[in-house]
């Protein structure tokens, strides 16, 4: 797909979003939902990634610029931010440990799944394994 028909898929889902959240009063921002949308038509493969990767690939090659408007924000107003820098530097340790404590968890999990199948695929193989030689030894172990 070309970038402008790349950009209008995206801008249609975002569209979509907004949509629910304004219309039908979905009660989670409409970007929120817009990105929803697009990972459940990516996963059902709706979209595929092929369909719009040149102008993901920009978005995430300009992402510093998304942060401006935001950033500049915050600077304006700085004296209320200043006020208020023990609760949210507290805020930002806390959530940055639990953020550590879940991708580790979810981390061990996907491991232990993974040498779970394993330890399957190689009982699954020595089984065959067996088999094969009693039968080749007709039926004497």
């Amino acid at each position: 797909m070309r970038i402008p028909l790349q950009l209008a898929v995206i801008f249609a889902i975002c569209v979509a979003g907004e949509f629910l959240h304004r219309i039908v009063g979905v009660p989670l921002p409409g970007n929120i939902i817009g990105m929803v949308l697009l990972l459940i038509l990516l996963c059902s493969k709706i979209i595929k990634p092929e369909q719009i990767s040149g102008v993901s690939s920009f978005f995430l090659n300009h992402l510093a610029l998304f942060f401006l408007p935001p950033s500049i924000a915050i600077m304006a107003v700085g004296d209320e931010v200043l006020s208020k820098w023990p609760l949210l530097l507290f805020l930002c340790i806390a959530f940055t440990l639990i953020t550590i404590a879940v991708g580790g968890r979810v981390t061990q999990l996907f491991i232990r799944k993974q040498e779970y199948r394993e330890n399957l695929a190689l009982r699954a193989e020595r089984l065959a394994d067996r088999a094969s030689r009693n039968k080749a030894n007709g039926g004497q172990q």
